[in-house]
């Protein structure tokens, strides 16, 4: 970690913001300490070989490796920089080459870590480029060789067997070392892209998850619109016929029948937006409930007089069974009037002409349960999974054309866990729907 931070002092800012430059800067970085560190041992043995001009070149190479990376700090191209690089270490290794005896020469087989660092330290156009001018140096060499040129050699001659298995090894140890260095920038690298790729690919699962829920939510603002719209249509083409029809009529006793139908549109209108709103709100909001001891038995008949004309229109009786005045469960009174009205007005709009709906009110321990049975077409099984969701809308349609949005019994649904109670629906043998809500008992 400390070496990382020493090697990115070196490096100009502007290369932070690009991983590849980054990466081949902290490359370029690494590689010319440590070139310049293997250059150094190399002075001390051109001493003991008495190698006057090996001791020049590798004081030079020690140096240029060392002021490379302030120019790394500088807005020249890194490729540039690792040319030179590259181009410091090939002068040297020309030059010994010629001064040592050419292609007999230890360092001769240097050449071909040129175009090696070339192409692990700079790029592969660079390494194709000095590849040829190493192959030309070569080929010049051998050439010299095979006419018999004597190239001087300039170190101690004595030495010459330990001078060839001292140097010759080192190509090794520098393509070795470097290489090594690439491996491990270009896998640290890699360890990094990997994680930025977990780390892209959680938030594309988690951009996902928010685009199907945000397509959900603009599908139920839209379905909302179209149920608006809808059926807003008839209350308000209600409203303009009859306003219409007041202009005309002077009669006072027909202006208060036209009145009161006015009346009525606009409270369906009202309801209607108001049911739509509040099914909307719900679903995103915690509502404070307040519990207290309410008579089942009072709600319930406040809720069939209130169905009592809709009921009446249709011929349908409706009958309390197993009921107690006394019978009282912890509820809140508003949210227990809709669960019960709901209910009991899709029994309504479901049944036809003349049949029976009746509401059993049972006692099961600690717990109340009220039971809405119908004598409509039923539901059927394949869409029984459709029931208490939002906006769900079933094969089964009201018997004289009412209007039906598909909220009744998600809202129910959700004021009975409003009121930690529970709510289902049962098959019925007989025909009709049945649906059971349970709540717990007042102490």
């Amino acid at each position: 970690m400390k070496l990382t931070r020493f090697v990115d002092y070196f490096i100009n800012p502007s290369y932070f913001e690009n991983s590849i430059q980054l990466w081949r800067s902290r490359l370029l970085i690494r590689s010319s300490l440590l070139t310049s560190l293997f250059s150094g041992s190399y002075v001390w043995l051109s001493i003991v070989f008495d190698f006057e001009k090996s001791l020049y070149l590798m004081v030079f190479n020690v140096v240029g490796f060392l002021l490379l990376p302030f120019l790394v700090k500088t807005k020249i191209p890194v490729s540039w920089i690792g040319n030179l690089y590259v181009a410091i270490g090939a002068f040297a290794i020309f030059i010994l080459t010629y001064y040592s005896g050419g292609a007999w020469s230890a360092v001769y087989p240097w050449i071909i870590s040129i175009p090696v660092l070339a192409i692990l330290v700079v790029n592969r156009t660079s390494g194709i480029v000095w590849g040829a001018i190493s192959f030309l140096f070569m080929e010049w060499y051998a050439y010299l060789a095979y006419n018999r040129v004597d190239l001087p050699k300039e170190y101690n001659p004595e030495l010459y067997t330990e001078w060839y298995v001292t140097v010759l090894p080192g190509l090794l140890l520098i393509i070795l070392l470097i290489a090594f260095v690439f491996e491990y920038i270009q896998s640290k690298s890699l360890k990094s892209l990997e994680e930025k790729n977990k780390l892209l690919e959680s938030q594309k699962e988690t951009i996902a998850s928010q685009s199907e829920e945000l397509e959900e939510l603009i599908e139920e603002k839209d379905y909302i619109i179209r149920i608006l719209a809808h059926d807003l249509r008839n209350p308000l083409a209600n409203i303009r016929s009859v306003a219409n029809l007041m202009t005309a009529e002077n009669d006072e006793d027909r202006q208060k029948e036209y009145l009161n139908i006015i009346n009525q549109s606009s409270s369906s209108a009202h309801n209607l937006i108001d049911r739509v709103l509040e099914m909307d709100a719900l679903g995103h909001e915690t509502i404070d409930v307040n519990l207290e001891p309410v008579g089942v038995y009072e709600i319930l008949m406040k809720v069939v007089d209130s169905m009592g004309e809709s009921a009446r229109k249709k011929q349908i009786e409706i009958t309390l069974e197993n009921c107690s005045e006394t019978c009282r469960i912890r509820a809140e009174r508003t949210y227990l009037a809709q669960i019960f009205e709901n209910l009991l007005s899709n029994a309504v709009k479901f049944s036809e002409e003349g049949k029976k709906i009746r509401v059993v009110i049972l006692n099961n321990k600690n717990r109340v349960q009220v039971k809405f049975i119908d004598s409509g077409p039923g539901i059927k099984k394949e869409e029984e999974d459709k029931l208490f969701k939002k906006f769900s809308k079933l094969s089964s349609r009201p018997t004289a054309g009412e209007t039906s949005t598909g909220l009744g019994l998600s809202l129910v649904k959700r004021y009975v866990e409003l009121l930690k109670g529970s709510v289902w629906h049962e098959a019925n043998e007989m025909g009709g729907a049945t649906f059971v809500v349970e709540l717990p008992l007042a102490d």
